[in-house]
């Protein structure tokens, strides 16, 4: 009695999701079919790539085409841009108050601290909160921090000796960030940069890991956080754990005062509440540390890979050392070092922390017609529904090979004339969302960088991984390698 009844829901449930599957294609779009409870997005599924790869291989293969109807997990309709114009009018035209708010699945009752973030926060919270963290990053404000900055290199400095036999690149830019961050933000010592062979603190039991492909628990977060409040609820996933929320608020209500971000907060016009004071403390420590440990990470890779780019930097770094007495720490020196600026870049071209941006529709607008030079383009416009994710493929973008020639190889030289990017690098977002504490993230990556390098080389650890490529991680968020990144140095030979 029950098995046809059973085998009756179950044809009306695959009915259901294979005409989801055909919503844009009902609506004269273009684009691949959206199988069942996957839509385009089977190998993330599956954990075999990253959802930025997944974006690249929908972004490749519609050549022609302004944007892409597509289907991403749940067989949730979605679209991804691909043309130029239009990613600046989502971006820092017309069309961003139509979808300024990123599409992030963050319970604020579960997450009250990270609901304090600007990225994650929507309608005119943000615009508030971004205030608050903006003026943090004024160039006299970024001048207090260097003290900060130069105390973690001096520590950093005191380990090169234990690198090289060889390290994992990451963890050792994880322990300088954490550094760095900790004294910027809080005053404090982390203790990161210490013997390794002392027994580890919280900020690297509870932080260094928290980004990190740890387990297949590491891809339900990213599913929940990218695409399901639902299971985030089912699953209980906190952005921040209740422990670190409990900590954090902790360091807030045991701040002494000082030279820091969070007492330039405390003291700002707009009084803040406990719970915002702890929510930006919050967001400048772990946006603070991670993407930019990611970067130095990546871009040590990257010139112990290039040896004539790595030769490169070592001669502007001892032509700019010769001008400053030998001395790399202090703001002329640094604001001088514009090949090692540009090498950060380029290994955030090809290694974006974030692998694509993803926009929400809040009030409905119409795009263009999907190609260029359509004879009914009123006719075949799309008008785009509130709720709507407009993907804005950030990885795809930077590997364009008609943006970037030889897009995958590694060259700085991009960068140093700094034309009109328009859009095709986004590795800090742009406009009014972009990443407010770019100018810390670069200036203590690129003080790390002078720090390391300066009377060191980098090289692979293991020789016959010159031809390998680093592989991404399927399970974060964040851009993470998968296997570790292994690195030694060795002395120069000429200064």
């Amino acid at each position: 009695m029950w098995l046809p009844l059973l085998c009756l829901l179950c044809l009306i449930a695959l009915a259901t999701l294979l005409w989801q599957g055909n919503h844009w294609r009902s609506r004269g779009l273009k684009g691949p079919f959206g199988w069942p409870l996957v839509g385009n997005m089977l190998d993330f599924a599956l954990a075999r790539r990253s959802y930025g790869q997944v974006y690249e291989q929908i972004y490749s293969q519609n050549p022609g085409l302004k944007y892409v109807a597509f289907y991403r997990l749940f067989n949730e309709p979605a679209i991804l841009v691909r043309d130029q114009e239009l990613l600046r009018h989502i971006l820092v035209g017309s069309h961003f108050v139509d979808c300024a708010e990123n599409a992030v699945h963050v319970d604020p009752r579960r997450d009250v601290l990270a609901s304090h973030n600007p990225f994650i926060a929507s309608g005119d919270r943000w615009r508030i909160l971004r205030a608050d963290l903006v003026a943090l990053f004024t160039p006299s404000r970024l001048r207090q921090t260097l003290p900060h900055v130069v105390s973690a290199c001096q520590l950093l400095r005191a380990q090169i000796p234990l690198k090289l036999e060889g390290f994992e690149a990451k963890d050792l830019a994880t322990r300088f960030t954490l550094q760095v961050v900790a004294s910027v933000v809080f005053g404090l010592d982390a203790h990161c940069l210490d013997r390794e062979e002392e027994c580890p603190n919280r900020w690297l039991q509870w932080l260094a890991p928290l980004f990190q492909p740890s387990s297949k628990w590491s891809w339900l977060e990213t599913v929940s956080l990218l695409h399901s409040p639902r299971l985030g609820w089912i699953i209980g996933h906190r952005y921040v754990p209740l422990q670190m929320q409990r900590w954090f608020r902790d360091l807030v209500a045991g701040r002494s005062g000082g030279d820091n971000l969070l007492q330039w907060l405390a003291e700002s016009k707009r009084t803040l509440t406990k719970d915002e004071l702890a929510g930006h403390a919050t967001t400048l420590l772990l946006e603070g540390y991670e993407t930019s440990a990611m970067l130095l990470a990546f871009v040590l890779y990257e010139l112990a890979r290039n040896e004539e780019v790595q030769r490169r930097l070592h001669q502007e770094l001892d032509e700019v050392a010769q001008r400053h007495d030998g001395q790399l720490m202090d703001t002329a020196a640094l604001s001088q070092l514009r090949y090692a600026e540009a090498a950060l870049l380029e290994a955030l071209r090809l290694h974006p922390a974030m692998q694509a941006l993803q926009k929400r529709c809040t009030k409905s607008f119409r795009l263009p017609a999907q190609k260029s030079g359509c004879e009914s383009e009123t006719e075949s416009a799309l008008q785009v529904d509130v709720g709507t994710v407009l993907v804005l493929p950030v990885q795809a973008i930077h590997l364009d090979p008609d943006m970037w020639p030889e897009p995958k190889q590694f060259r700085p030289e991009r960068f140093l004339q700094q034309p009109q990017m328009g859009c095709r690098f986004l590795g800090f977002g742009a406009g009014a969302r972009m990443c407010p504490g770019m100018r810390l993230g670069l200036l203590q990556t690129k003080a790390a960088l002078a720090t390391l390098l300066q009377d060191h080389c980098v090289l692979l650890a293991d020789r016959d991984q010159d031809q390998v490529e680093v592989e991404v991680s399927p399970l974060t968020f964040l851009t993470a390698s998968k296997r570790g990144i292994w690195l030694r140095l060795e002395r120069r030979s000429t200064q």
